[in-house]
């Protein structure tokens, strides 16, 4: 590895520790951090330590940065815990935006403690993961900016989606870029934050920020198509959401460019429960979701043709058994 600034790997043998422990001490960190926090919003940090969420971007971030031997630097977990409460804040922001009442099999916080609470709470999550960047940031090579962007990417993203909800116009192209902001980058920003961390080069942190970015990208346009397909239980959170409150996704592009009579009900009216069962059916019977899932395919295909460009074999194959197991997923 070619280190550049001061990293992880700077410490000593006993700072390392395997995948598997690093995973479980995120955790742990997770709940500790909730569990301490401010007694006005420690109802609602309690509530959200007690969910069964996989920790998947903190997972990519900590494999990035493990060596050779799959050892992962002590100093990455606080990064990793960082990472995910920034996806954490994200959430709680979006289930205000989206009136959702489950996440992750439970009652969001915005349904449990309010709209007000909810909000407040989000930036609350925002502030703790900043606040353990910076900490970071200050004796590592670790670039607080990195972050910074990160949260005013995946902000305009949500926003641009707002702005586009029930477009029944909106491209291919622009659904796109929607989707790159709100929920790539952070996938992204694992992948070179924890090559950062991990003593890695400037340009093998940068390739690892594209492979992240095309995993985001077929990681969303997966869950586009799985709120089509599968049912709430199979979720843990409510599925045919995205019809119901017009947001516009893949499947839905798709369908409306071929369907006029259903861009004229979009346009022109609220869709009924009835007709959001009827669309949902018809969208997947017609293969519309079909042609949403080549797309994602594309992305997990661009983010293999990334990693073969790796080096090491012992990477490659490290992220390249977490590629398989993101190709299988189904809810």
């Amino acid at each position: 590895m070619t280190n550049f600034g001061k990293t992880c790997q700077s410490g000593s043998a006993q700072d390392r520790m395997d995948l598997g422990q690093a995973r479980l001490l995120v955790k742990e960190r997770i709940q500790d951090i909730l569990r301490r926090s401010d007694r006005a919003v420690r109802d609602v940090m309690e509530h959200l330590a007690g969910s069964d969420g996989k920790a998947f971007r903190a997972y990519l971030l900590l494999a990035a940065a493990a060596d050779e031997d799959g050892f992962v630097p002590a100093c990455a977990i606080d990064a990793a815990a960082a990472l995910e409460l920034l996806h954490l804040a994200t959430l709680v922001h979006d289930d205000v935006l989206d009136d959702a009442p489950l996440r992750r099999g439970k009652a969001s916080v915005y349904s449990l403690f309010g709209k007000k609470t909810a909000v407040l709470s989000g930036d609350y999550l925002f502030s703790l993961a900043l606040t353990l960047i910076a900490g970071i940031a200050e004796s590592h090579a670790l670039r607080y900016s990195e972050f910074s962007r990160a949260i005013a990417q995946i902000c305009m993203g949500e926003l641009s989606q707002h702005r586009h909800n029930r477009d029944v116009d909106l491209s291919v192209f622009s659904y796109l870029r929607i989707i790159s902001g709100k929920t790539a980058v952070l996938f992204a920003l694992a992948m070179s934050a924890g090559s950062i961390l991990g003593g890695y080069s400037e340009a093998q942190a940068h390739r690892m920020s594209r492979f992240g970015h095309a995993i985001g990208m077929h990681f969303q346009l997966v869950d586009d198509c799985l709120d089509y397909e599968v049912s709430t239980q199979t979720m843990k959170k409510q599925t045919a959401k995205d019809l119901a409150e017009g947001v516009v996704t893949l499947p839905l592009i798709f369908a409306l460019a071929e369907k006029p009579a259903l861009r004229d009900l979009m346009r022109h009216s609220k869709l009924t429960p009835a007709d959001i069962v009827a669309i949902s059916k018809d969208i997947v019977a017609t293969g519309y979701v079909g042609r949403a899932r080549q797309v994602a395919q594309r992305y997990l295909d661009k983010a293999r043709s990334i990693l073969a460009q790796e080096d090491s074999q012992a990477r490659r194959q490290r992220l390249g058994a977490i590629l398989d197991s993101i190709a299988a997923r189904n809810h």
